[in-house]
């Protein structure tokens, strides 16, 4: 008789643990589900935004001669942009070295020209990307006087 009371308690407190478990699991879905439903920003908000302020973001001004501007806004537990504009070509190796000058050169795909990726040191109370990847590709060819511009920046 002692071992059957002994398993039973054990049986029983097994239950106990698991329903506890399953309780809190609920608990902690339910508060998420909730807080992303009544967020300012709900899951995957896109929004258009300019480019200037994407740019400010990134931590780097829009080149002067900019036309064609096309950015976006992303939010939702951090802040990140994207976009593309175009630009003069002669323009673009300068804006490159002043905007990023720790940024590091890596291969490109596809036709871009010219690819770099900067990480920024941020904080807390410090607004602004972490990480920015900058592609360029000359249009026109060799003699073609423009250069299109897509970047991605983000907090994350």
């Amino acid at each position: 008789m002692h071992m059957r009371t002994t398993t039973r308690w054990l049986l029983w407190g097994m239950w106990w643990a698991c329903l506890v478990f399953v309780v809190g699991a609920a608990w902690w879905f339910g508060r998420t589900m909730f807080y992303a439903a009544s967020s300012d920003d709900p899951p995957g908000t896109v929004t258009e935004a300019g480019c200037a302020e994407a740019m400010d973001f990134s931590g780097a001004a829009l080149p002067e001669g900019t036309r064609d501007e096309d950015c976006t806004s992303h939010t939702w537990g951090g802040q990140a942009y994207d976009g593309s504009f175009r630009m003069p070509r002669a323009a673009v190796g300068g804006w490159l070295a002043e905007s990023f000058p720790d940024a590091t050169d890596f291969p490109c795909d596809g036709d871009d020209d010219k690819c770099v990726h900067a990480l920024r040191e941020t904080h807390a109370h410090t607004p602004g990307a972490y990480t920015v990847t900058v592609s360029v590709h000359y249009e026109g060819g060799s003699a073609g006087d423009t250069a299109l511009v897509t970047f991605d920046a983000s907090s994350y």
